[in-house]
């Protein structure tokens, strides 16, 4: 099962990312549409969207979308939330933690728990733009950074 992980797209809606979406079973974005026309091209992309609000999102559109939310995806529970500050204090329950805000890549296990910023796929702070895909396998799962 292939999950793409997508944040702070800042109203860009790049061509080669959602081919790349499009090959998955799930996508989540962690927030910073920007727009409610960038959120609607991502909610309509073909493949079910778990997504929460970036500090960038306004609007009626941006109403509906939590500043956390939990998911369960494939026997694994992920925590999604923008800014990794906003965490609950009680990560007990959590597999994954899918994160943004600071628009550079971070994967990283710590107590048991894998920790996962995709990084911008819509502005570039100094390590690229770019996205993650998550590949849940029988022996765990897989991350795979692809720069746009």
């Amino acid at each position: 099962m292939k999950i793409a992980l997508v944040s702070d797209t800042h109203g860009v809606c790049r061509k080669e990312l959602f081919d790349h979406i499009k090959k998955c079973d799930y996508l989540i974005h962690t927030g910073d549409f920007d727009n409610e026309r960038t959120y609607n091209r991502f909610l309509n992309c073909g493949i079910p969207m778990y997504a929460v609000r970036g500090n960038c999102d306004h609007g009626e559109w941006a109403s509906y979308l939590h500043e956390f939310v939990s998911v369960p995806i494939n026997g694994k529970l992920f925590y999604l939330v923008h800014n990794k500050a906003d965490l609950p204090f009680d990560l007990t329950d959590a597999d994954f933690i899918i994160f943004g805000h600071t628009h550079v890549f971070t994967h990283y296990d710590r107590y048991g728990k894998v920790f996962i910023n995709p990084g911008s796929a819509g502005a570039d702070r100094g390590d690229g733009k770019g996205f993650a895909i998550l590949e849940l396998t029988d022996n765990g799962y897989d991350v795979e950074r692809i720069l746009l």
